[in-house]
């Protein structure tokens, strides 16, 4: 599904990166995140903040947030220092992205070419 061309909006709020990002979680194991869903009420910068499924029972959280000009992923969308993703754009919903990320890999920033693509059912 994509984004609603009469409203120009992904309306299930609940997105898709078309690469995974590998976590480590808790327990120490890894796991693969590629859904994020937008939370309800939740807004920076005017733009929906999106929070990424993990499985269950883990209190690893990750978010999709805007900030500064930038898009972010990190794991307090309060503290801009978390944030370990960044692309600039200031694309108003993350769907319509259209520049490169960049990820925080053992310290170093690279780039990630990744994009956001709309998925699930309409709310």
């Amino acid at each position: 599904m994509d984004a609603d061309p009469g409203f120009q909006r992904c309306d299930s709020g609940q997105l898709t990166f078309s690469t995974a990002l590998t976590f480590r979680i808790d327990n120490g194991q890894s796991v693969n995140i590629t859904q994020y869903e937008q939370v309800n009420g939740q807004y920076t910068d005017y733009r929906p903040i999106y929070k990424a499924s993990v499985p269950p029972g883990s209190s690893t959280k990750v978010y999709l947030y805007h900030v500064d000009g930038s898009w972010r992923l990190g794991n307090d969308y309060t503290r801009s220092t978390s944030a370990f993703g960044t692309v600039s754009d200031s694309a108003l919903r993350p769907e319509f992205i259209t520049g490169e990320w960049q990820i925080r890999y053992n310290g170093v920033w690279q780039n990630w070419k990744s994009k956001l693509r709309c998925t699930g059912t309409y709310m």
